[in-house]
């Protein structure tokens, strides 16, 4: 094939097409493709069974990661990890992992690192509801001992698992690290998507405990902090911010109210999470941290 011969008419447009595949004239071929890679990677997630955290564990999955996926109990996930480890042909390792004990955080970074040695990408998409403590008649009646609790168990233990995974990550470099903040951290909650007849986790009346917001809305402003220090070494930290997830536990009512506020008219799935992850995880988003990126279809953008 030859290439095309210019126009004879000034008013067409002047197209030309390349005979074979050209790199000369100092232009950068890369294989974009590669950039989503996570062949060779070493990746520990926590939460990674559930919800918005599987779609992130089988993003990572399909992209050839070695993963480390961090429970409660280490049997329970048994057969989970064997099943994905066969479907996705990669290393599949179950780690333990109690989120209310700092011990335990560091024991499972030790157990990583051991095993790994190293860490690439740290993915934490857990977050604990601590149940010995009390709230009052509604959720702005929280007790001192429930928001203690969730500080202790979600806000401290996001910051020190942030530090395990940094003081390794400098070590080397390099590293990528992703932590599953909220829309409810970004904006207030309009309380009618909850006044709905009480049905499980979303049917609860008025617009939820706000010791979840307190926790997901400092996170947003420390994701930028943390993106300030750990960038000098190599590191970048970045947020990404879910709405609402249609899944089992969420009513019919709840989903109609709160997708009347989406410009997409609908709540989230599972894997419309997947993309964004394994672009922040992966060297497709090399050049992004300290960001805070809503998955919300929408209902921010008003």
């Amino acid at each position: 094939m030859h290439p095309m011969p210019p126009p004879t008419s000034p008013a067409s447009p002047c197209l030309w097409t390349a005979a074979t595949p050209q790199s000369k004239g100092g232009v950068i071929m890369f294989n974009t493709y590669d950039l989503f890679s996570m062949k060779g990677k070493n990746v520990l997630i926590t939460g990674g069974r559930v919800m918005y955290g599987l779609g992130a564990t089988m993003a990572l999955a399909d992209a050839g990661a070695n993963l480390y996926l961090a429970s409660h109990s280490v049997e329970s996930a048994r057969e989970f990890v064997e099943q994905l480890s066969a479907e996705k042909g990669v290393k599949v390792t179950a780690v333990p992992f109690d989120q209310g004990d700092p011990a335990s955080i560091e024991a499972m970074f030790q157990t990583v690192i051991a095993d790994a040695g190293s860490l690439d990408a740290f993915i934490h998409c857990s977050r604990t509801i601590p149940t010995s403590t009390k709230n009052g008649p509604t959720p702005w009646d929280t007790g001192d001992d429930a928001i203690e609790a969730n500080v202790r168990t979600n806000s401290a233990a996001t910051i020190r698992m942030v530090q395990l995974a940094g003081q390794q990550m400098v070590k080397q470099h390099s590293g990528s690290i992703v932590v599953f903040g909220s829309m409810m951290g970004l904006i207030g909650v309009e309380k009618h998507n909850y006044d709905v007849p009480e049905q499980g986790t979303f049917g609860a009346p008025g617009a939820g405990g706000h010791t979840y917001a307190v926790d997901k809305s400092g996170l947003t402003a420390w994701i930028r902090h943390a993106a300030s220090y750990y960038g000098q070494y190599g590191v970048r930290i970045n947020a990404v911010c879910p709405g609402g997830l249609n899944s089992h536990r969420t009513s019919e009512d709840f989903a109609r109210q709160y997708s009347k506020h989406t410009q997409l008219g609908r709540l989230a799935n599972q894997e419309d999470v997947s993309g964004l992850i394994l672009t922040l995880a992966s060297d497709a988003g090399a050049y992004l941290t300290g960001l805070n990126i809503p998955i919300d279809g929408g209902y921010t953008a008003l």
